[in-house]
C-alpha cells in the first residue's frame, strides 16, 4: 500500500526545516545536493528524487534517493531527456504521464519505472547549473502544488550551490522567502510566528478566520491568552521548552477561544525557526481547525453509550438483556470467591403467556412484560438483578447470600408482587410463574453453567407446578451431550474435519479484491455441516480455543500459499477470541507457523472485538502491539457494538475497523444507522485507519458507502462465503468493474 501524501502542516514544516538545515550545511556541495534531493522527496511525498548537474551537453547525477538510486553518477544527454525542456524555458516541468511522454528519456524511465514526475532547473544567476527532479511510481501521485513547492527549493538550492557570490546567494534566498510569503499567505490552516516570550510576531490570513481576530489583535499578544483556560499552562510551557532549544517540536490537541467566546478545538504543532545572523529565532506555530473532527467523535462517543446501553439492555422493559445478566454474574462470581459467600441464579418465565398474546394480541403482551418487571424489580434487593432474557423469560442474580434461606424470602415476595391482578386492556390478568434457581458454588462456577441449571430447574419446577425448584445433579444426567460435543471436537481437530469458508472484501472504489474473511465450517460425519455457533462457544468455555485459532490459521497460510501459485494474492482475516488475546505465547506461535509455510506476515489479517479486549486491556494492548511488529495487519471487528473508549482505540496498533452489520444493513431505514456509520467512516479517515462495512447486500448500499468515503465492502452483494475452490473460479471469472460500477 502506498504512503499517505503529507499534510499541508507536514509539509510547512519541513520547508521551514530544509531552509534551516540548508543554511547551516556549509559548502561541500555533494553534502548540500543530497541534502536537497532527501528534502525534496519528503516534502513532495514522492518516491524519489535525484540532483543532476550540467556537464556540457550531459546531466551528470551527483545525489540520488528512492527509486531513483539505480541512476547514480550516470551521464545521458540533456538533448534527449525532460530536462531541455526544463532549462528551455526556466521553469519546473510536471510529467503526469511518463510512460507515453514523448519528453521522458524512456530508457531510464524503463530502469527506475516512474509514471509521474517534476524536473525543475537550477541557476547560478542565469545560468543552469543542474535540475532536481522527483518521481513516482504512482500515477497522479504529484501535482501542480508540488511543483511549486520545488520550484521554490529550487532557488535554495542555487543559492547554496552558488554560496561564493554572496549577492546572487542572498538574492536567490529572498526570491525562495517571497516564495515561501505565498504559501504563508495562502495555506488553509493558520500559521503564526512567535517570539521567546510567546507573543505573535506575524500570523497569516487563515489564523485570522479561524480565531475571529484581525492580524493587528493577534500580533504582540501572547497567543496562549487565546487557548482555552485549562490548556494554557500547558501550551506555555511547552512554547518556553521549544524557545529555549529544551525540545525540538510539539504537537497536540487543544480547545481555543474565538470571537464572542466560542471554542475552536485546534491541532497544534511547533517548531523553532533557525534565522540567519543576529536574528532572533521564532517559533513557527501550525493550527489547524479540527472541530468538525471532535464534534464527529463526540456524535460517535454519544452514540457509542447508547449503543452499549441498548447492547446491554432489553428495549421493551429496560431491564439488563442476557448479556448483561451473564456479565454481572461472572462479576458476583469472582467476587463470592473472594470472600467465600454464596449466590443464586433463578429463571422464571410466565405460565400461558403464549395464550395472553394469541387472544389479546401482542401489544397487550408487551404491555403485561412491562407491568411484570416493574413488580420485580420492587421486590427484589438493591444488590439483586432483575433481567430479561427474551420472550416472557426473566433472569435473577442473587448475590452474597447468608443461606439458602434468602432466596426462598426474594422469591416469595416476587410472587406476592405477581398475584394482584395486571390490568391489561381494562381486563384483570392473574400471573403465574415458574421458578428454577441453581446456587453458587453448589451446582456450578461458572456463569453459563448456572444459567443452564437454573434453567433445567425451571422446567421440574413447571412440570410439579411447585413454587420454586432448586437444580437436583441426582436428576439429571451431567451435561453428557457436552462431553460428547467436547470429545468430538478434539478428533474433529486432530482428523482436520474442520474447513474454512471464505469471503472476500473489496475495495468500494473500484471492486478490486485483496483480501478474504476466513469463516470455519465444521464437516461432521453425521451432523453434516455444522455452523460455528454451534462449537466455538464451547471452544472458549475450553483450552480448545488456543489450538482451533492456530489451526485457522495454518489453512489460511497454506491456502494462501496455494493462491499464489496460482498467481492469486489474498491476505486471509482470522478471527481472534479473548483468550488468545491473554496467551502471551502466542505471538510465538503464530511466528512459528508463519515461518513452516515460509509465508510473509502480510498475508494474514487479525480481527478481534472491542468486547475481547476489554477482558485485560493492558494484556491486550501489549499481545496486538507485538502481533503488530511481526508485520500482521490487525483489526477492529464489529465496531460500534463493543465499548471500548476512542482514547483507548487511538493507542492499539490498528490498521483497519469493522462496521458492525446491524448499521450497514439498516442505514436506508434508520437515519440512526446512517449516523454511526458516516461517523465511523469520518473517524477512521482521521485515525488514519482503513473503514470496511459488513453486511453490504445491495447495489445502493455499495453506492452509498462508496460516496461516504467507505474503503472496503463485505457482504452478500459481493458473495457469500465460498469454498476455497469455488471462491477461486468466482476470482478468475468476475468482473470487479461489475460491482464498482
Amino acid at each position: 500500500m502506498p504512503e499517505a501524501k503529507i499534510t499541508s502542516d507536514q509539509r510547512l514544516t519541513l520547508i521551514v526545516e530544509t531552509q534551516r538545515e540548508i543554511a547551516t550545511a556549509g559548502d561541500e556541495l555533494q553534502s548540500v545536493m543530497q541534502l536537497i534531493a532527501e528534502r525534496s522527496q519528503a516534502i513532495t511525498g514522492a518516491q524519489g528524487s535525484m540532483v543532476n548537474l550540467v556537464d556540457g551537453e550531459l546531466l551528470h547525477t551527483r545525489a540520488v534517493t528512492g527509486i531513483a538510486v539505480k541512476a547514480f553518477d550516470a551521464r545521458r544527454p540533456i538533448a534527449g531527456s525532460v530536462a531541455r525542456y526544463a532549462i528551455e524555458s526556466g521553469l519546473p516541468v510536471l510529467v503526469e504521464d511518463a510512460p507515453n511522454d514523448p519528453r521522458i528519456n524512456q530508457e531510464l524511465r524503463a530502469k527506475l519505472g516512474d509514471e509521474c514526475l517534476i524536473c525543475v532547473p537550477l541557476f547560478r544567476g542565469r545560468d543552469v547549473i543542474g535540475t532536481l527532479n522527483v518521481m513516482s511510481r504512482i500515477k497522479g501521485d504529484l501535482g501542480e502544488e508540488d511543483r511549486m513547492t520545488l520550484e521554490m527549493l529550487s532557488v535554495v538550492l542555487s543559492a547554496a550551490v552558488a554560496r561564493a557570490s554572496e549577492v546572487e546567494a542572498r538574492h536567490d534566498q529572498a526570491q525562495a522567502l517571497a516564495r515561501f510569503r505565498t504559501l504563508f499567505d495562502g495555506a488553509s490552516i493558520g500559521i503564526l510566528r512567535l517570539d521567546d516570550e510567546g507573543r505573535a510576531v506575524e500570523v497569516n490570513p487563515a489564523l485570522e478566520q479561524m480565531l475571529g481576530a484581525s492580524a493587528e489583535e493577534l500580533v504582540g499578544s501572547r497567543f496562549s491568552d487565546r487557548v482555552a483556560p485549562e490548556h494554557r499552562e500547558h501550551v506555555e510551557r511547552l512554547f518556553a521548552a521549544v524557545a529555549a532549544g529544551q525540545r525540538e517540536t510539539f504537537q497536540l490537541e487543544v480547545r481555543c477561544q474565538g470571537r464572542r467566546n466560542t471554542s475552536v478545538w485546534a491541532h497544534l504543532r511547533a517548531v523553532l525557526e533557525q534565522r540567519d545572523g543576529d536574528q532572533s529565532q521564532c517559533t513557527v506555530a501550525m493550527v489547524e481547525n479540527i472541530s468538525e473532527r471532535k464534534r464527529a467523535e463526540r456524535e460517535l462517543m454519544r452514540q457509542s453509550e447508547l449503543n452499549e446501553h441498548q447492547a446491554l439492555h432489553d428495549p421493551l422493559t429496560g431491564l439488563p438483556n442476557r448479556i448483561l445478566f451473564g456479565e454481572r454474574i461472572d462479576q458476583a462470581i469472582r467476587h463470592a470467591h473472594r470472600n467465600g459467600t454464596q449466590l443464586a441464579v433463578a429463571l422464571m418465565d410466565l405460565d400461558r403467556f403464549k395464550e395472553v398474546n394469541d387472544s389479546l394480541g401482542h401489544p397487550a403482551g408487551d404491555e403485561l412484560l412491562i407491568a411484570v418487571a416493574k413488580r420485580m424489580r420492587a421486590a427484589v434487593r438493591g444488590s439483586d438483578t432483575v433481567a430479561r432474557l427474551g420472550g416472557d423469560e426473566f433472569g435473577l442474580l442473587l448475590p452474597e447470600l447468608n443461606s439458602t434461606q434468602d432466596v426462598a424470602t426474594v422469591i416469595r415476595r416476587i410472587r406476592r408482587a405477581l398475584e394482584r391482578p395486571i390490568d391489561v386492556n381494562g381486563l384483570p390478568l392473574a400471573i403465574e410463574a415458574s421458578i428454577g434457581v441453581a446456587v453458587f458454588p453448589d451446582h456450578g462456577e461458572q456463569a453459563q453453567i448456572l444459567i443452564q441449571r437454573a434453567d433445567v430447574a425451571m422446567y421440574d419446577s413447571k412440570r410439579d407446578s411447585s413454587t420454586f425448584t432448586y437444580y437436583d445433579e441426582d436428576c439429571h444426567e451431567y451435561d453428557v451431550n457436552r462431553l460428547t460435543l467436547v470429545a468430538e471436537l478434539r478428533r474433529a481437530l486432530a482428523e482436520r474435519e474442520l474447513v474454512l469458508y471464505y469471503q472476500p472484501k473489496a475495495t468500494l472504489a473500484n471492486g478490486q479484491v485483496r483480501s478474504v474473511e476466513a469463516l470455519l465450517r465444521w464437516n461432521h460425519p453425521e451432523r453434516g455441516l455444522v455452523y460455528p455457533d454451534a462449537f466455538i462457544p464451547l471452544a472458549q468455555e475450553t483450552s480448545l480455543i488456543g489450538p482451533l485459532t492456530l489451526y485457522v490459521i495454518e489453512e489460511s497460510l497454506r491456502q494462501g500459499r496455494e493462491w499464489r501459485e496460482q498467481g492469486i494474492e489474498l491476505a486471509v482475516s482470522v478471527n481472534l477470541s479473548t483468550r488468545n488475546l491473554l496467551d502471551s505465547d502466542f505471538p510465538r506461535q503464530l511466528r512459528a507457523l508463519i515461518d513452516r509455510w515460509e509465508a510473509q506476515p502480510n498475508w494474514l489479517e487479525l480481527e478481534v472485538t472491542e468486547s475481547s479486549m476489554l477482558a485485560n486491556p493492558t494484556r491486550a494492548k501489549a499481545i496486538l502491539t507485538e502481533l503488530s511488529e511481526l508485520g500482521i495487519r490487525l483489526s477492529i471487528d464489529d465496531f460500534g457494538t463493543g465499548y471500548s473508549s476512542l482514547s483507548y482505540l487511538r493507542e492499539l496498533p490498528v490498521d483497519e475497523i469493522k462496521i458492525d452489520r446491524s448499521f450497514v444493513m439498516n442505514m436506508s431505514a434508520e437515519a440512526g444507522d446512517a449516523v454511526i456509520v458516516r461517523s465511523t467512516v469520518d473517524l477512521g479517515r482521521n485515525l488514519g485507519l482503513d473503514v470496511v462495512a459488513e453486511g453490504v447486500e445491495s447495489l445502493e448500499l455499495w453506492n452509498r458507502l462508496r460516496d461516504l468515503g467507505c474503503n472496503i465492502a463485505q457482504g452478500y452483494y459481493l458473495s457469500r462465503p465460498l469454498p476455497s475452490d469455488q471462491l477461486t473460479t468466482w476470482l478468475q471469472s468476475r468482473d470487479p468493474e461489475a460491482e464498482a460500477a
